[in-house]
């Protein structure tokens, strides 16, 4: 299964990771190697040289633009042979989000992963959406609350982390 490679390292556009650091709490191995005036591309390479892959996920997952960091949640979560038929569901409602983002699919994606829950890597894929900044986490009837701008990064690298013990 391929999860990082050039092209979505190369989507990463920060100059130095220091923003992206800030937004997430590196392992202690992690924090042993990087220097916050690194390139994301050199990064990405001492984590995975060092045997972090978990670690440059994570690092990736923070880094991406909101709707890259989804699309490729989805690529990588598709790669799996055994997605239900409630997964496939909310997959489908997560595609077409991103060809189309609207807030009945935003809302429908936090519906259906509710109901999977957030014990797979579907459902963190569609808090990922519903975390998205397109609109509010609180019921309608409430003042607007928007989700912190490093909830699709913790979703997206909770959702591929997950994929990656289904499949071990």
């Amino acid at each position: 299964m391929e999860i990082i490679n050039a092209q979505i390292v190369g989507e990463l556009k920060q100059q130095t990771i220091a923003v992206i650091l800030s937004k997430y709490q590196p392992s202690k191995a992690a924090q042993a190697i990087l220097d916050p005036t690194y390139s994301p591309e050199h990064a990405v390479q001492q984590l995975l040289k060092n045997e972090l892959e978990r670690d440059a996920i994570q690092l990736i997952a923070h880094g991406l633009p909101v709707m890259l960091a989804i699309r490729w949640g989805g690529r990588v979560l598709k790669q799996k042979q055994d997605i239900s038929a409630e997964g496939m569901k909310l997959m489908n409602c997560v595609e077409n989000w991103l060809h189309s983002p609207n807030e009945t699919l935003r809302i429908r994606a936090q519906q259906l992963a509710e109901r999977i829950g957030l014990d797979t890597d579907i459902g963190w894929l569609g808090y990922a959406v519903f975390w998205s900044g397109t609109g509010s986490i609180v019921a309608p009837e409430l003042p607007v609350v928007m989700p912190p701008d490093n909830m699709v990064g913790h979703a997206i690298n909770a959702a591929i982390l997950l994929s990656m013990i289904d499949r071990a």
